[in-house]
């Protein structure tokens, strides 16, 4: 797999970690190992029974600047997740799959899934 198939940041934080520190990955999305931990903490607590347990922020909670704060966080995210898709894209193509196949899968037309990938391959 080519190298830009890294994932280099946290899909729930956005963060890019110290070289020193660890990323799990899956299919076109990581976790660093803070956000790991945070999650095996809220899995495991028991104590708050009934309430709902969430990594992400809590929006009710959260004031007008904060969410503000947010946005820039969560873009960047996605143009990470939209580089990753083509990524894959790249790979399904060297290996001869179809462009109808591929648009299948993302749920759009050959045509559509070949313009929207051809400039990256």
């Amino acid at each position: 797999m080519p190298n830009d198939c890294q994932r280099d940041f946290c899909a729930f934080c956005g963060s890019t970690p110290p070289s020193s520190r660890r990323l799990i990955a899956g299919p076109g999305v990581a976790i660093c190992e803070t956000c790991v931990t945070s999650a095996a903490q809220i899995l495991g607590d028991t104590s708050i029974e009934g309430q709902p347990k969430s990594m992400g922020p809590i929006w009710n909670q959260m004031s007008d600047k904060e969410i503000l704060q947010h946005l820039p966080e969560i873009s960047q995210v996605s143009l990470k997740v939209e580089e990753q898709l083509r990524v894959w894209v790249r790979v399904a193509r060297e290996r001869k799959i179809a462009w109808a196949q591929i648009g299948a899968a993302l749920g759009i037309t050959r045509q559509s899934a070949w313009e929207r990938f051809k400039a990256h391959l």
